[in-house]
């Protein structure tokens, strides 16, 4: 059972350098890479012939740079996927918010126009717009509440004259005068 070799012309030659440095996408999208041995064997080329050119020529080498332009370019249409779905995601958001906004207004027009306005519908209208406007701050990328002190304080004087507040809270506290506060 003694199969023919193959003889490693410049076009079969490129064409097992390209599927050994490139790959190929299957049928599921993923990219398959070809062993050295698995190419000759296909191929029916001579292993240590091709082993040999692959060598030469820095096969692996361009196999690895490959991979690495491959990886980032679909890591670039991946964080392109990203930023239009958190824009949609986003305006999505906004759109919400304003509608919300606008049942509000309504609601209080239509309490005005009753004069049923109570404390407790005033209180839960309020905390309603302050939820709603944070939800809609958070979309456009702004800051809302959530301050975070930081360690390196750049403002040294603002934060001693806290300290020193601080202090005299503390003190008033122990000696029991808290008039002096005031």
């Amino acid at each position: 059972m003694n199969k023919k070799v193959a003889k490693l012309d410049k076009t079969l030659k490129e064409k097992i350098r390209n599927l050994y440095v490139q790959g190929f996408d299957n049928e599921q999208g993923e990219r398959v890479m070809y062993s050295l041995a698995e190419l000759a064997k296909q191929f029916s080329v001579g292993q240590s012939t091709l082993y040999r050119h692959a060598r030469n020529e820095n096969w692996k080498m361009q196999q690895d740079q490959f991979q690495a332009d491959y990886l980032a370019e679909l890591d670039e249409k991946r964080k392109e996927i990203l930023v239009q779905d958190s824009v949609k995601f986003d305006s999505d958001t906004l759109d919400i918010s304003k509608t919300l906004l606008r049942q509000i207004a309504s609601l209080i027009k239509e309490s005005e126009e009753r004069k049923s306005i109570t404390p407790n519908l005033l209180s839960t209208i309020a905390e309603a717009t302050y939820k709603v406007q944070r939800v809609a701050k958070l979309a456009l990328g702004e800051a809302t509440d959530n301050m975070n002190l930081n360690a390196n304080v750049k403002d040294t004087t603002a934060f001693k004259e806290a300290m020193e507040l601080l202090d005299e809270i503390a003190d008033a506290k122990r000696t029991g005068n808290m008039e002096s506060l005031h």
